[in-house]
């Protein structure tokens, strides 16, 4: 009777859940009709309502959560894995480290020589300098922190590995982050990583926001504003996105936190180049613009979200898509085009950026069967997923099985 009775009150406030849900309206009696009853409209409608509406919901739901994770380290957030010392991974990062969704060679190379030719093209028609940035993964980071029950001695080769021997191959210009960080690991003064982020640290992204910088700087002789380091600060309480991957698990009581590093920085602008710069990437390049680093470095700092939304209105029904814009005059507009991928999304194969371009450099790219067939698997999750599900309980290579196909 409690739950009913402060369900109906709202006598108590809970603390709100955090992650996405759809938060059903609260329906009364009103809502009802014969026509919604006889379909069954009314019966799940009210059902659902009374069930967001009862008291303590959410703390039994934490509290629900807190035994999963302290008894059995399990966690009822998406994706979300509990790995060794408590680390905290989104299982994508696993799979393409340990090269469980590995594309194959023949793919891998013909994708890169597409993101060549675009490379060289703009450079030589536009001047405009296209640079790629394999940004870290904390699977890559922290390997020792998988747990058993993926077998991480079983790596293979992954898609990230492999894209690094044919970008080097071919020459096409790129900043190796996953590579960079992985000489930090051991040696920076403060984390890069928090245990319970699934992204860089705050710290770890001034890293690499400092050393993307100089990376462009160097690529285009531009005379770039860099960071200066003005002041570090130090919390256990965690802020920005450090503990990205532990809110949604909603847990009764807070995991404890290590002490992180948070830089204040200065960009001094004056007398230096601030060039147009459109970046294409994922959410490892949220903080670094949310951050203002990019607003204050560039003149202008377009940033298109898995090439499909343009950041900050990404979701919903308010996002802005980028193919409902002039997006071949925006690439003409720009100095330096930035393409920005962590391990987790390299399968998807720089999410078809060369569609974007062949309007603009008047190429039209010719596939191969393989090719064709591979890229609609990789940009359908249901395929992807069930491949993925398939290989791994027959313990096949999962470029085997895409060859196959």
């Amino acid at each position: 009777m409690v739950p009913l009775l402060v369900g109906i009150t709202h006598v108590y406030t809970e603390k709100p859940l955090d992650g996405a849900f759809i938060n059903e309206p609260k329906r009364t009696f009103k809502y009802f009709m014969w026509e919604r009853w006889f379909n069954d409209t009314f019966q799940v409608a009210m059902e659902k309502s009374a069930s967001q509406n009862t008291g303590f919901r959410n703390t039994l739901i934490r509290m629900y959560n807190q035994i999963n994770y302290s008894l059995f380290k399990k966690t009822n957030a998406e994706k979300t894995i509990v790995g060794k010392d408590n680390y905290l991974f989104e299982e994508g990062y696993i799979v393409d480290y340990l090269g469980c969704n590995f594309m194959g060679e023949k793919f891998i190379f013909e994708n890169s020589q597409r993101m060549k030719t675009i490379q060289d093209s703009l450079l030589g028609k536009f001047g405009i300098h296209l640079l790629f940035v394999f940004e870290p993964g904390k699977a890559s980071i922290y390997p020792e922190k998988i747990g058993n029950e993926y077998f991480p001695e079983t790596k293979t080769k992954s898609n990230y590995e492999q894209y690094s021997i044919i970008f080097n191959k071919l020459k096409i210009n790129y900043l190796d982050l996953n590579a960079y960080f992985k000489t930090l690991k051991d040696t920076s003064q403060y984390p890069i990583y928090p245990a319970t982020g699934v992204h860089w640290s705050t710290f770890g992204m001034h890293l690499a926001a400092d050393t993307l910088l100089r990376f462009i700087k160097s690529e285009t002789s531009f005379d770039l504003s860099l960071l200066h380091w003005d002041t570090i600060t130090y919390s256990s309480t965690l802020k920005d996105i450090d503990f990205d991957l532990e809110k949604p698990m909603n847990l009764l009581f807070q995991i404890p936190h290590q002490t992180l590093a948070y830089p204040k920085i200065s960009i001094d602008t004056v007398g230096k180049f601030r060039p147009k710069v459109l970046t294409i990437a994922d959410s490892y390049y949220w903080s670094i613009y949310d951050h203002k680093i990019p607003h204050y470095a560039f003149s202008s700092n377009d940033f298109w979200y898995y090439n499909n939304t343009i950041y900050p209105n990404i979701w919903g029904e308010n996002a802005d898509y980028v193919i409902s814009t002039n997006y071949a005059e925006t690439i003409k507009e720009q100095d330096v085009i930035l393409v920005m991928i962590t391990e987790a999304n390299m399968y998807r194969a720089f999410w078809k950026i060369e569609d974007r371009f062949e309007d603009v450099l008047n190429i039209k790219f010719k596939s191969s069967k393989h090719y064709q067939k591979v890229q609609k698997i990789m940009f359908n999750d249901i395929y992807y997923n069930a491949l993925l599900e398939y290989t791994r309980l027959r313990f096949i290579p999962f470029n085997e099985a895409l060859e196959k196909i």
